[in-house]
């Protein structure tokens, strides 16, 4: 990823809390604001956090998330 790249997913995401309208945000909300953008940015490093922070625990778990991927690219 480049340092233009990571700036354009920041701005996405600051952008998606600020539609919110909330005064305060949970961490949560952060979180599954990054998910999206990220996802389109990079599958790879998708994967990885929300390995963590969906809490996988399992490999059905990856293997569920690869597949809604697979299927993301089929509509493509």
């Amino acid at each position: 990823m480049s340092d233009d790249d990571l700036a354009l997913l920041a701005h996405q995401v600051e952008e998606a809390i600020r539609a919110s309208g909330q005064a305060l945000i949970d961490s949560h909300d952060v979180g599954r604001a990054i998910l999206r953008p990220l996802r389109e940015l990079d599958e790879i490093a998708y994967l990885r956090f929300a390995s963590v922070y969906s809490g996988f625990n399992t490999l059905d778990d990856f293997e569920k998330a690869i597949a809604e991927l697979r299927e993301a690219h089929h509509k493509d």
